[in-house]
């Protein structure tokens, strides 16, 4: 007759999945910088600076899925290109994050 494993008890049961909760957020996280606008490197077109900030406001959180609000957004020079970053944080688990853009004009025929 085969033994049975020992039971585990409830504490380490609920740390076992409070840490696979925390990697999943932290992949959740990393999935969002790979993203367009994750990165300066693959920004978000856009086309003025008006419609940035409510562009990034309406992007949901990437660890609980709430609403962010942006609380800077500037203009910067990343390897020659400009870009704006807009710095957000979110309203319900109150991480902070960048999203980037550049301004791509539009083409008049």
């Amino acid at each position: 007759m085969a033994k049975r494993p020992p039971k585990r008890s409830e504490r380490t049961v609920r740390r076992a999945q409070e840490r696979a909760d925390e990697r999943l957020l932290a992949d959740r996280e990393r999935l969002f910088t790979l993203e367009p606008g994750g990165q300066p490197e693959r920004p978000l077109d856009a086309t003025s600076a008006a419609v940035i900030e409510a562009h990034a406001s309406s992007v949901p959180c990437p660890r609980c899925g709430g609403t962010q609000e942006v609380t800077e957004h500037t203009a910067l020079i990343h390897h020659g290109a400009r870009l704006r970053e807009t710095k957000l944080r979110c309203r319900q688990c109150g991480t902070t994050r960048s999203l980037w853009f550049r301004i791509v004009g539009v083409n008049l025929n």
